[in-house]
């Protein structure tokens, strides 16, 4: 290719070219195909020309607005969003693969120093992470970001759970034309799956009940036509079950309260009962407990108890300074209340405050035999003709094969009051399914017995999947620190290889009793978090082919936030233009079917 000449003498060389063409074809005996050879030689003068001198247009440029394309953006943004601006942006690429000609940057910093005029950014693709926007500080910025890809991309597990309760891993998966099924493997096996329609997006749960108390990490696997795909690990500290302080209070001698009283104590609970087997007259007995006086209900007597199991009947027989005494230990010290409806869903106004959950009738008969499901278990059992209302204020506790909730709870201050339409359940011991009613008591005592409440714990801001050379904040609470001046020592250790890091913590001013600090994880696998004080925290690093949606999930909205943050206006730039020499293609390809054209008519 020579250089460029002036477009007055490309024009001159052009016809001068074109004009011998011309002749030698004119000049020619056979005078078929005239027209076309003329036309040929014109197209073919020319094109060769412009291979030996290309020609070159002015294109705008606005030199204020770029294009930043990040990973895995979407080439029909690009286009669309390049082909209705008047004037072409600037185009970058970042960590993705460049397109349309972009400019690959090894860092946004060197982006700026190159392109001090910068005032607006088009952002493509996945987005960016909080110290990479920094960089971009006094920028306005212009999200044209990916949605939620398919597979997983919303996820939900709690950090612990006890030993024999269960495991809920819940989440929302973005489904393609293939079908898919997922699966929970814990120790190797598959515990639980669930299979998700093709092109929907749905909500998934899996469960599983541990067994042994430890550090364990459980896997979630996908599988598309025969080819199952590890995509996420779930840890899970898995801890000893607490003792809960059990007072079951029965009107009269009842199998259910007999059956669940040494359940409750084979299971290492301290339990108390009283029974009324007459009027004024009563039966008491303690298990892994010391005696204590059953007789009136009292505020010092209802503190040593985490949970109340009893009955309507039990409850209307109450005097008024018992009802009181223990409405106030569930809303003012977080005691847990749960009523056994007998033969109907009790109304009275003296008992409404445990009692007063809205029921419909559902059935003619006195009772009804459905099938009931909690936590990872489904049993028939024999119910109450009713089912409570579900609203805002009211948590399912177990359901039945329609949803209709057979156990309901409810927040009442601190704590929590419950109200079952299944009056019996050791039935199943007699039926010799230990496990079922195992399960059942498990998932109902934690669910309504009273919460332990620390004075000193760790959590993990903000509560996404932590991963290798990624920043994480840890937050640290001690409400006895609450008027100190200085910050806690603690240190974090990686059990992988036992390294060990001493953060700095910053004291929060608005909750001088919280203290933060941002980590650095190195490597993958558990870490301990220990402060004075403070049980240890475990938490869990995830490899980085894990959970792909969470990087993307962590990048858009960190720029959501730098979004929701920036106040820059944009000044008035004049255009700039540079010189575009069209593609030479074109002309090549011209200039072989013009002379092709020549020189085949010459020979036929």
């Amino acid at each position: 290719m020579l250089p460029h000449l002036p477009p007055y003498l490309t024009w001159f060389v052009a016809a001068i070219v074109i004009l011998l063409l011309i002749w030698l074809a004119w000049r020619r005996p056979n005078r078929r195909h005239l027209i076309w050879r003329v036309a040929a030689s014109i197209v073919a003068g020319a094109s060769l020309v412009c291979l030996l001198f290309p020609p070159t247009y002015q294109k705008a440029i606005d030199p204020a607005t770029a294009i930043l394309l990040t990973e895995n953006y979407n080439q029909d943004t690009l286009n669309t969003l390049v082909e209705h601006t008047n004037a072409s942006p600037l185009l970058f690429s970042y960590k993705a693969k460049a397109s349309r000609g972009a400019t690959p940057v090894p860092d946004l910093y060197t982006l700026r120093q190159q392109q001090p005029g910068l005032q607006t950014i088009h952002l493509l693709g996945q987005g960016l992470e909080t110290q990479q926007l920094e960089a971009l500080k006094g920028l306005q910025l212009v999200p044209h970001l990916n949605t939620a890809p398919a597979g997983i991309y919303a996820l939900h597990w709690p950090e612990s759970v006890k030993a024999g309760e269960a495991l809920v891993v819940a989440g929302r998966f973005k489904g393609t034309s293939t079908k898919a099924t997922l699966y929970l493997q814990a120790a190797g096996t598959l515990q639980d799956s669930t299979a998700m329609a093709g092109d929907s997006s749905t909500t998934f749960k899996l469960r599983f009940i541990p067994k042994q108390k430890g550090l364990f990490v459980y896997n979630i696997l996908s599988k598309e036509e025969e080819h199952p795909d590890t995509i996420g690990q779930i840890p899970v500290l898995v801890e000893e079950p607490t003792a809960l302080r059990v007072l079951l209070l029965a009107a009269a001698p009842l199998f259910e309260f007999r059956f669940l009283k040494d359940y409750l104590a084979q299971q290492q609970h301290q339990v108390a009962i009283r029974t009324s087997v007459s009027k004024d007259i009563s039966q008491s007995e303690w298990l892994n407990m010391p005696q204590t006086s059953l007789e009136k209900l009292t505020p010092a007597l209802l503190q040593k108890f985490d949970i109340v199991i009893t009955e309507p009947e039990l409850l209307q027989k109450l005097t008024q300074a018992e009802r009181t005494a223990l409405q106030k230990a569930v809303s003012e010290s977080g005691l847990g209340v749960l009523t056994i409806a007998g033969e109907q869903i009790n109304r009275s106004s003296a008992t409404s405050f445990f009692t007063s959950f809205g029921a419909r009738r559902v059935g003619q008969q006195d009772t009804r035999t459905t099938r009931a499901s909690w936590a990872t278990l489904q049993a028939t059992l024999t119910a109450l003709p009713f089912a409570f209302v579900k609203d805002d204020a009211v948590s399912a506790i177990v359901e039945d094969q329609n949803g209709l909730l057979l156990a309901a709870g409810r927040k009442a201050g601190w704590g929590t009051v419950a109200v079952t339409a299944i009056p019996q359940t050791f039935q199943w011991q007699l039926e010799s399914k230990q496990s079922t009613y195992n399960s059942y008591w498990a998932h109902v005592l934690s669910a309504v017995a009273r919460k332990e409440v620390k004075e000193s714990f760790w959590q993990l801001l903000p509560s996404r999947i932590p991963k290798p050379n990624q920043p994480l904040t840890l937050a640290y609470t001690n409400y006895a620190l609450a008027g100190a001046s200085g910050v806690p020592a603690a240190t974090i250790l990686s059990l992988a290889d036992s390294s060990k890091a001493n953060p700095s913590f910053a004291q929060d001013a608005m909750q001088p009793e919280r203290f933060t600090t941002t980590f650095w994880p190195r490597q993958s696998g558990w870490h301990k978090a220990e402060a004075p004080e403070a049980e240890p925290y475990y938490f869990y690093v995830q490899d980085t082919t894990s959970w792909k949606f969470a990087d993307l999930q962590a990048k858009q909205e960190a720029v959501a936030a730098f979004i929701a943050q920036q106040h820059v206006v944009s000044a008035a730039t004049p255009l700039a233009y540079t010189k575009e020499t069209i593609p030479l293609i074109w002309f090549f390809c011209l200039f072989v079917m013009s002379s092709g054209f020549l020189w085949l008519e010459e020979k036929l």
